[in-house]
């Protein structure tokens, strides 16, 4: 901003009526960028050997010779010439003027990692078969559209009594501002030939000079949209392989997965405390000398804690008959001792330990605390929600951010749906089965058919039909027995009449 701020005011300072004021102004700020840019290149120049390739003196040679160096060093200089050889106005002679030029290459510095560069020169270098057609047949348009003008022109004279195309160098002229659609009109066609052939050659012309245009500006896009879809794919690698990671940690503390180190994590060793000792904090080390003496005391048993490592040391009384040892549990090996044992420890406010006159038995344990099932079940249980939202985020990481992606993840959701759906039909005619198939028992195959819901129901509803048509039957039989019974009875009574 300083920079444009500072170009604006030079180019202020050639007009007469702000030239007094823009000189002033430029020239505090030009001292002020000249330092600037001074310790900026300097600090560069010093901080360069961090790269091993620009190491000592030949590194930092090979260091101003790039192109951003140099034009830094011909800037710096160039603004102290300027300010040197003024006297206290920045363009004051006419020799200085002309370093101005060197001061407006101070504009490179908002790019000078070249990203504008590279950029330009990748889509240069990706259509470059394009580019080159183009402008091949471009420039043979421009060509022969002006040798065929300069033929139909050359001998028309104009009103001032001269042609405007005495020369093919001329014609060339007139082609090249008029394919690019400049049109000063310096030269313009007399003859109804020449304006034909102009007219024609124009028109071809002219469209194949725009075409590098509409390549680059489409290059541009597709480069912009390639590195958007770079910059989308990589915020999905973290958020993958994060749930990748909480997938494998889901599966490794699974029941059926036997592994020690799923575990191990989450086991610490923890020293059995000690109900007659308190931990001092500055870590006070107990050791256990090589000989324990017998001490006479009115307590029960007292153990022993070594803060360092978590190890716990417990005395126990020693059998009828059995000497006294030393056992070291977590090591290597025990260690065992015939004789008579003693503890020699020097006195401590913190702590306060009665022994027994008996022998006793030191022993030295490295317990490890084992995760009970209720552990295991919540290590689970938290795995599993880590998981969960590993994926959500994940899937938040996949959303698309262009229309094409919208549309081709709306499709595919629509394909999923209708497989969802073709599953779920299946299902229900596997269940119930479909109109007609329980007609039979027995399929075209020969074999016999699955027995479903429908068929089930189609068999109940046959037999009901059955049944009905049965009891009818039954009726009708029951009515027609009731009927041959009843006429001998009327006779009789007739008969008794």
């Amino acid at each position: 901003m300083v920079v444009l701020i500072c170009l604006i005011f030079s180019v202020l300072s050639t007009i007469d009526g702000y030239q007094d004021f823009a000189n002033e102004t430029l020239f505090w700020m030009e001292i002020c960028l000249v330092v600037f840019f001074g310790v900026e290149y300097a600090i560069r120049l010093w901080s360069a050997g961090c790269r091993s390739k620009y190491m000592g003196c030949v590194g930092r040679l090979r260091f101003i010779r790039k192109p951003i160096c140099i034009i830094d060093l011909i800037v710096v200089v160039a603004s102290i010439v300027v300010l040197c050889s003024s006297n206290g106005q920045v363009f004051a002679t006419s020799a200085i003027r002309g370093i101005r030029f060197l001061q407006i290459l101070r504009m490179l510095h908002v790019d000078r990692q070249g990203g504008t560069w590279r950029l330009l020169g990748s889509v240069v270098f990706i259509h470059r078969q394009e580019l080159i057609t183009t402008l091949y047949i471009g420039f043979l348009g421009l060509i022969f559209s002006s040798y065929f003008v300069y033929l139909a022109e050359k001998d028309a004279k104009g009103e001032n009594g001269r042609t405007d195309f005495e020369s093919y160098a001329d014609a060339l002229w007139w082609g090249v501002i008029t394919v690019t659609t400049i049109g000063y009109g310096d030269a313009v066609p007399q003859t109804w030939m020449g304006k034909i052939v102009a007219s024609c050659f124009s028109v071809f012309a002219i469209s194949f000079f725009a075409l590098p245009a509409g390549i680059l500006g489409s290059g541009f896009a597709l480069k912009v949209q390639q590195k958007q879809r770079q910059k989308h794919f990589n915020r999905q690698i973290p958020a993958a392989a994060m749930l990748i990671q909480c997938l494998w940690r889901c599966y490794a503390a699974d029941k059926g997965f036997n592994s020690h180190a799923t575990w191990h994590i989450y086991v610490k060793d923890v020293a059995k405390k000690a109900s007659v000792l308190k931990r001092r904090k500055s870590k006070n080390r107990m050791e256990a000398p090589s000989s324990i003496q017998n001490q006479s005391t009115n307590g029960s048993n007292a153990e022993r804690v070594e803060t360092e490592g978590d190890v716990v040391f417990y005395m126990e009384e020693p059998k009828a008959g059995t000497p006294n040892r030393v056992r070291r549990e977590g090591g290597r090996g025990s260690l065992f001792t015939s004789q008579a044992s003693s503890v020699t420890e020097a006195p401590s406010d913190d702590m306060d330990i009665d022994y027994q006159e008996e022998p006793q038995r030191v022993t030295q344990v490295k317990k490890e605390r084992e995760l009970t099932e209720a552990h295991r079940n919540a290590i689970r249980a938290i795995r599993k929600i880590k998981y969960f939202v590993a994926r959500r985020k994940f899937q938040q990481a996949r959303k698309p951010y262009d229309v094409r992606d919208v549309i081709e993840q709306y499709s595919q959701g629509h394909l999923n749906m209708m497989v969802r759906i073709k599953e779920l039909q299946r299902r229900l005619d596997q269940t119930l089965g479909k109109p007609g198939s329980y007609l039979a028992g027995i399929d075209r195959s020969g074999n016999v058919k699955p027995m479903t819901i429908g068929a089930r129901l189609y068999r109940v509803e046959q037999q009901l039909f059955l049944l009905d048509k049965k009891m009818d039957q039954l009726c009708y039989v029951l009515n027609a027995f009731a009927q041959k019974q009843k006429i001998p009875m009327v006779k009789s009574l007739e008969d008794d009449v």
